[in-house]
């Protein structure tokens, strides 16, 4: 495969981005799409990742779709779910090669610089992933209800139930309460039928009105200290589980490490390089494999 391209796909809970890298890792174009976690279904997923890929060759001024070029590695979020692994494998594709892994995986190989270590991913969800002398390592990450502790939809998750507690009078209407409120019109109606369908892309949404409203509203400024404790705790996990080396990723990660405690954030280390990084570094992986298998037919 002279001509082949690698690609790298970030399929996350809130959106997807790809990036398009020569064979030798030169990065040439990114492009990005809307929500693609496995929870969403396979077709949605793929849908979105294709709009992420194609903003990616468009903007490496490759010219007319030549997907079969592109040798593909996606870490996709939820993928792990049962039966999620067997339904994206059986998914037609454009590309020359196109395999599967968790978001998570991808994250911790681009932090690390494709060595082993540990991440803390926070965004929609939470999830602590490590490698460890080969092995994986796995804290949390299991989806709302019951995990993703610390992640934009639990804060939102949270910050709505503070918001309908207010409506009651059963807490003092600060400033997060009633910008919540406000997206609703104080109808509670209205709050109720959203809830019944709010995806954790939805509450995840309401997480910037809890940082923005921290610094006077102290009903905020706690939903965020309790978030930093439950971050703290999975980075915490992975210490202990052996990771020498652990970074904070994601798109919540800058905005929430000032609520880390400080013995969280002193085990910290900075990311070598992102979740597309990883799955390059994985694409390119397989390409050498590949080529390897064409020379010895």
């Amino acid at each position: 495969m002279s001509d082949a391209l690698l690609l790298g796909i970030d399929a996350g809970g809130s959106s997807c981005r790809a990036r398009l890298a020569l064979a030798d890792g030169r990065a040439i174009g990114e492009g990005h799409g809307g929500p693609a976690s496995a929870r969403l279904g396979v077709a949605p997923a793929f849908d979105a990742m294709m709009e992420a890929v194609r903003g990616a060759w468009g903007a490496a001024g490759l010219g007319p779709f030549a997907f079969s070029r592109a040798v593909a590695v996606a870490g996709v979020a939820g993928f792990r779910r049962e039966g999620a692994a067997e339904a994206f494998a059986g998914r037609p594709h454009p590309f020359a090669d196109l395999a599967f892994t968790d978001d998570g995986t991808i994250a911790c190989l681009g932090a690390h610089g494709g060595a082993e270590g540990g991440v803390v991913v926070v965004g929609t969800g939470t999830i602590a992933v490590g490698l460890l002398h080969g092995q994986p390592l796995r804290f949390g990450g299991y989806g709302l209800p019951a995990s993703d502790e610390g992640s934009g939809a639990r804060l939102g998750l949270a910050a709505f139930g503070l918001s309908l507690q207010a409506v009651d009078g059963r807490r003092l209407r600060g400033p997060l309460a009633a910008a919540i409120l406000e997206r609703f019109a104080d109808r509670t109606s209205a709050m109720t039928t959203w809830m019944e369908r709010a995806s954790p892309a939805d509450y995840a949404a309401l997480a910037p009105l809890v940082l923005a409203t921290a610094p006077s509203d102290p009903a905020a400024a706690e939903l965020l200290a309790e978030a930093g404790l439950a971050i703290g705790g999975l980075a915490e996990a992975l210490a202990q589980a052996g990771c020498a080396r652990i970074a904070l990723l994601g798109g919540l990660a800058a905005p929430m490490q000032p609520f880390l405690p400080p013995s969280a954030s002193a085990r910290l280390s900075p990311a070598l390089g992102d979740a597309l990084d990883g799955a390059l570094g994985l694409a390119k992986q397989r390409l050498t494999a590949l080529n390897g298998t064409a020379q010895n037919a």
